[in-house]
């Protein structure tokens, strides 16, 4: 078959909380499409609450997807609140942060980029 289904039953998830971007609380993540894509990363990203990505850029546009919890964007002109069903569509280069933050709620989301885009950790 040339579809691939990778079975959540067999997929890895990693505490990234050591992780330079990250800060405030522990951060899991987990890989959703694995080698199986030319084109495009999607993972899943788990927040604690009180922890965020700190500020950074992606060289290609990054769309979030809150899958559930509260959490927070921001980027230089402001935050905003965000909530299970809500997409965030950051386009490239754009400063930004997002996570739990301080909403007292832990918060998880879909994180799609084009593959061949580079992070950019940025000092606060």
């Amino acid at each position: 078959m040339d579809i691939h289904i990778l079975q959540s039953a067999k997929q890895k998830t990693i505490e990234r909380t050591d992780n330079i971007i990250f800060e405030g609380g522990s951060v899991w993540g987990a890989s959703l499409t694995e080698n199986h894509t030319k084109d495009n990363n999607v993972g899943l990203v788990h927040f604690a609450p009180g922890a965020r990505a700190g500020w950074h850029t992606h060289s290609h546009d990054q769309i979030l997807y809150i899958v559930s919890g509260i959490g927070k964007v921001g980027d230089r002109t402001g935050e905003q609140i965000v909530s299970a069903g809500d997409t965030i569509v950051v386009p490239a280069n754009v400063e930004h942060w997002h996570g739990a933050h301080d909403t007292g709620t832990p918060m998880s989301h879909l994180s799609i980029t084009s593959l061949d885009s580079e992070t950019t950790v940025l000092e606060n």
